[in-house]
């Protein structure tokens, strides 16, 4: 049996071409420049009538043109293409948009082999400036800047930047995927990659390959992990798994391999929970059920909220002073500040004056204060008189508007929101600064935080005011390393020491390598003291002498009697 089949009308057969669309809008146009003179009638009348009509008409001229697919154009700065959901198992192979940010380059594609071949490419086309001692060569990555006048750092660089592309394609379609929502921070240093000085060497035991593209280099440490007894072989470690998935986890922690990046800001992550956390942390909910009991603050899970919490707890105790941090890095950031001294503390000089900064970022805030225009100094008193007395006239003309105006940016001041805790409720006073709260508890009341401390801190509380933090929160066997050993305040350390480093093993399979230590004296002789110069007199040799102490070292047997003994002088020892 034949079936019959009903042909498409003589309209629909074709598609409608450019021309016919041309002339559907310019119907549409001119049926609304006819109703302009109503609409206007309504407008006056009923603004909400108004409003409902228009939004009528443009839903009926969208609904006629659904055949031609028409779309609505993107907003500013609004990415045309959204990401796709992808099953979770094929997350990082799937469906990728890889792109080429190269400048004058906008090649794409959804094949990371062809990808990073295209990329290679580039490497070539680095801009090179000359120079008196050499060639700096600079990537012209869109907002990437690198400059290095190592070219093997820079064909480091740009492979890196085609391993980074490939990240930043797997974040974007894991918005859909994970459900996330978009990052908020500025995206000006979403393709500025960290540095990378020196090669990429394997340190498998009895493996010594170098890579200059991470990819390779990641691929060729997957081999090891692929045919190792489920042991890391990695110098020094020695780790041993029940699972092949749990030591792959594990050598990424050494070969730093990531595997998932945010396509806003362009950092990258080990692991797709670190990239919701990240994302969530920007978009808390004003109703959320997780409030830091110490702070205040407003944390999008339970787990982020403990994360939260580790911050106010100090786990690492100061040797140098009473001080405690809640981490080795805020630790150390506490040492360099506050007990190392000389010029090997302040490594980084200004190009214009003589200051040397702690950090790089110190330095950075600094040098602006010497193209920073200087502020006008107020006027005196008298010249203050003098220039009211002379628009005394010129105010007269001036409206009541202006004057409400006037009255309107005085009212825009900062609002005072730190309040003292030690001064009496009703004449309590409220600064708009917490740097002028503390002027205010030292000056006035004598606040002051033990040595070694850190600056004062202030949280908010249930009325909305900011008040001074007066606990500390410490493990009990950090407190008890504070009392007993605490001393009072020490002298700080001098880091300017000569030494050299010696080689004594190498690595194994469970130990790294070892190295020794070995101290010099001005003179460069190894495990010597100086020795004391000789313009010290005999008074010094008196007052060591004064200072001595004599101790009884005795042998006694089981019973505690004393089988012998013998006298030394401490500065004999």
């Amino acid at each position: 049996m034949e079936e019959k089949v009903d042909k498409l009308p003589k309209n629909l057969e074709k598609p409608i071409n450019s021309q016919q669309k041309r002339l559907r809008c310019m119907n549409w146009l001119q049926k609304q420049n006819s109703l302009e003179p109503k609409k206007l009638c309504q407008q006056n009348k009923n603004d909400i009538q108004f409003i409902i009509q228009t939004n009528a008409d443009r839903k009926n001229f969208l609904l006629s043109v659904a055949e031609d697919e028409a779309t609505v154009p993107p907003g500013v700065d609004e990415s045309p293409v959204e990401p796709k959901n992808v099953p979770l198992h094929r997350l990082r192979i799937d469906k990728l948009r890889m792109e080429c940010e190269w400048q004058t380059c906008q090649w794409r594609s959804s094949k990371y082999e062809i990808f990073q071949k295209h990329v290679k490419d580039h490497i070539s086309e680095v801009h090179v400036i000359e120079k008196d001692e050499g060639a700096e060569y600079v990537c012209l990555w869109d907002v990437c800047g690198h400059k290095t006048s190592d070219f093997d750092e820079m064909v480091r660089h740009i492979n890196y930047h085609a391993y980074h592309a490939r990240l930043l394609a797997i974040g974007f379609n894991a918005r859909a995927t994970l459900k996330l929502l978009r990052c908020n921070k500025d995206s000006i240093k979403r393709n500025q990659l960290p540095a990378l000085p020196s090669i990429h060497r394997c340190m498998w035991v009895d493996c010594s390959l170098t890579f200059n593209a991470i990819q390779d280099f990641f691929d060729h440490v997957k081999l090891h992990v692929s045919y190792s007894e489920m042991s890391c072989s990695w110098a020094g470690c020695g780790a041993k798994f029940p699972r092949r998935v749990l030591l792959q986890m594990h050598v990424r922690s050494h070969s730093g391999e990531r595997l998932i990046a945010c396509y806003h800001c362009g950092q990258h992550f080990a692991s797709n929970r670190k990239l919701c956390d990240h994302l969530r942390r920007q978009n808390v909910y004003p109703n959320s059920d997780h409030r830091c009991s110490a702070c205040g603050v407003l944390c999008a899970t339970d787990y982020l909220l403990r994360e939260h919490a580790r911050q106010h707890i100090s786990a690492y105790a100061c040797t140098l002073c009473d001080m405690s941090a809640p981490s080795p890095a805020a630790l150390a950031h506490h040492v360099r500040y506050r007990h190392l001294r000389g010029e090997g503390a302040r490594a980084h000089a200004c190009p214009h004056c003589p200051y040397r900064a702690v950090t790089k970022w110190d330095l950075n805030k600094h040098i602006p204060t010497h193209t920073r225009k200087k502020r006008k100094r107020p006027k005196s008193k008298k010249s203050s008189e003098i220039d009211k007395s002379s628009d005394v006239d010129s105010d007269k003309g001036q409206s009541d508007d202006e004057n409400s105006d006037l009255e309107v940016q005085k009212k825009d001041k900062p609002k005072k929101k730190y309040a003292c805790h030690m001064c009496p409720e009703k004449n309590m006073k409220i600064f708009s600064r917490g740097t002028r709260l503390t002027t205010h508890l030292v000056n006035i009341h004598g606040a002051q935080w033990p040595f070694g401390h850190s600056r004062f801190r202030y949280q908010i509380s249930e009325d909305g005011m900011y008040r001074l933090t007066t606990t500390r929160y410490e493990f009990l066997e950090v407190s008890k390393k504070i009392v007993d050993g605490y001393s009072g305040p020490k002298e700080s350390l001098n880091n300017e020491f000569e030494y050299d480093l010696k080689q004594v093993s190498e690595a194994t399979e469970n130990t790294p390598k070892r190295f020794e230590i070995v101290l010099k004296n001005s003179n460069g002789e190894e495990g010597e003291v100086n020795e004391e110069s000789d313009d010290k007199t005999a008074n010094d040799s008196d007052e060591i002498n004064k200072m001595a102490v004599e101790i009884t070292m005795c042998d006694v047997d089981e019973d505690g009697n004393i089988i012998s003994s013998e006298v030394i002088n401490s500065h004999e020892i």
